[in-house]
């Protein structure tokens, strides 16, 4: 069974995906440029922040 840290990372890391997709898609459709800079920083906040929090987080 996976522990808690690991599937919330997973998660969080496939939910940052969707969004660096959506910023993706959002370029190449010519969106307004600040609804595609906001998905890919909030994709960069689901792939990278959220994971390493509760990595650190579950294990103190």
């Amino acid at each position: 069974m996976l522990e808690t840290p690991v599937v919330v990372g997973i998660g969080s890391i496939c939910i940052g995906f969707v969004f660096f997709m959506l910023a993706a898609l959002g370029a190449r459709l010519r969106w307004t440029k600040k609804l595609t800079i906001t998905f890919f920083a909030v994709a960069i906040v689901f792939m990278t922040i959220i994971p390493v929090i509760g990595a650190v987080g579950f294990a103190a």
